[in-house]
């Protein structure tokens, strides 16, 4: 199946690289048009493979905001060029503030979430997306490109979907937006910061440090802090995102000389590489982090840029965003990943609890119960990854590992319901109401005020719910 998305997600990029490519000759657009259309296909292409039903929408929203985000994004990548320190400023007040949105849930998670894709394109593309000049082409221009990538996306997913390629997979609502305990700064509120901060000091060591290859540390101190999990998350990414880029610098280095400058084959190699990298992704992050490295420097050596000292800044260039984005998740605002699996662990039992208190005998989890259980449990497993390494330690980390094993015990239930949706929980009335307590415990246990044995308890009873949502 794995195989099937990836082959789906790179037809509708190849698509888009052709269609771009196209347009670029016809409008005498640059280079960056190409890659922002490739950069927007796989992006918003990985965001449906990963199975979240929410990005699954029409192609109305999504066509009405990417295009009016593509050209915001576009806009500030022409100031980056013409006036680095208002460029500068800007994106860094468009990536964080694209992380603030999403604490709104619906239609302000969804156009965060396309303005950073959008962002981050212009980091990865050479240049800006139209000509400066004063008889360039109009900057609308970059919109066209962002409808054609979110056009085949879209085209691609539904005719896998209707010849039975991938299996279609339901719509559903939006998550409610959870609310947080009075006085507490908003998790989004402190990763956006977090991004301000890492975002700021990568464009200064950047734009110090390595002049017109500034973007390899800004680039690298967004990925690491992306999708921040807690502290210990970041740490571990940036750790897999150096040893990635190692990789692929080396992956490079044997073909810096196999392609000269402007090489069809080089393009080629390109996808080929991107393609591997992106199905390898979910054993590790560090193979995506070795094959995007290594497809950038083919990119940068199609266009003349070639040399091993330009691996070894590039190599450089990694470390210190790397090392800005763990200080920035570590020092601004930090949040513990227990923290994050404590949340997530509590919708997903929320939802099973709701599911429980029903009037029926045998419950039912409809498809939104289904995806928000998923999802919950997913997230919280991504989360738990980074605590697990602390078993070698003393005992004092044990509360952090119950919550990891919790995470684990109930991902492996959640995965079962996940498979059917719509399906009935067959139990007798005894088994009903033991599942409700230990729902109930576990709850309890999750609680910020929860003593330390209750916490410990928390791996069996994630397990006994697992076991009885497998049935």
């Amino acid at each position: 199946m794995r195989l099937r998305e990836v082959a789906v997600t790179m037809a509708a990029t190849l698509l888009s690289f052709g269609s771009a490519l196209c347009l670029k000759h016809v409008v005498g657009l640059t280079s960056g048009s190409v890659l922002l259309a490739v950069v927007l296909a796989m992006s918003i292409g990985q965001q449906q493979a990963r199975g979240d039903a929410r990005h699954r929408q029409t192609l109305f929203p999504g066509a009405l905001l990417l295009p009016l985000l593509a050209v915001m994004a576009g806009e500030i990548s022409k100031r980056m060029y013409t006036h680095p320190n208002v460029g500068d400023a800007l994106f860094v007040v468009g990536m964080s503030g694209a992380i603030w949105l999403r604490r709104f849930g619906g239609i302000g998670r969804r156009a965060g979430t396309l303005l950073t894709t959008a962002l981050t394109a212009t980091l990865i593309a050479p240049g800006p997306v139209v000509p400066l000049g004063p008889h360039a082409p109009t900057r609308w221009w970059g919109a066209v490109v962002a409808v054609i990538a979110l056009a085949w996306v879209r085209i691609a997913r539904s005719v896998a979907e209707g010849t039975g390629i991938l299996p279609a997979r339901p719509v559903v609502g939006e998550r409610p937006v959870p609310q947080r305990a009075s006085g507490r700064l908003p998790a989004s509120t402190k990763m956006a910061l977090q991004m301000a901060a890492a975002l700021a000091g990568a464009f200064a060591a950047g734009r110090a440090q390595f002049g017109m290859h500034w973007t390899w540390t800004v680039l690298t101190a967004f990925i690491v802090g992306s999708g921040n999990r807690g502290r210990g998350d970041v740490t571990q990414k940036a750790a897999l995102r150096v040893a990635g880029a190692t990789g692929g610098t080396l992956i490079a280095t044997l073909l810096a000389n196999a392609f000269p400058a402007g090489d069809d084959w080089s393009v080629v190699t390109i996808f080929v590489v991107l393609a591997i990298a992106l199905w390898l992704r979910p054993l590790s992050y560090a193979f995506w982090a070795a094959g995007m490295t290594a497809a950038l420097a083919l990119l940068y050596g199609f266009y003349g840029e070639q040399g091993a000292h330009l691996l070894i800044d590039r190599l450089e260039g990694i470390l210190i965003g790397a090392a800005i984005g763990v200080a920035a998740a570590w020092l601004v605002f930090p949040i513990r990943n227990v923290d994050v699996i404590r949340r997530h662990l509590a919708i997903a039992l929320g939802e099973i609890a709701i599911r429980l208190a029903g009037d029926e005998t045998h419950p039912t989890f409809p498809a939104d119960s289904v995806i928000v259980i998923h999802e919950s449990t997913t997230a919280a497993e991504l989360a738990a990854g980074s605590v697990r390494w602390l078993r070698v330690l003393p005992s004092w980390w044990h509360t952090a590992l119950a919550y990891a094993d919790a995470s684990g015990e109930l991902a492996v239930g959640a995965a079962n319901v996940a498979a059917l949706p719509g399906q009935r929980l067959e139990l007798s009335a005894e088994a009903r109401s033991s599942l409700t307590g230990d729902v109930t415990a576990a709850r309890r246990a999750l609680a910020s005020d929860a003593p330390h044995q209750r916490v410990a308890d928390l791996p069996v009873l994630a397990r006994r719910i697992a076991a009885a949502l497998r049935r």
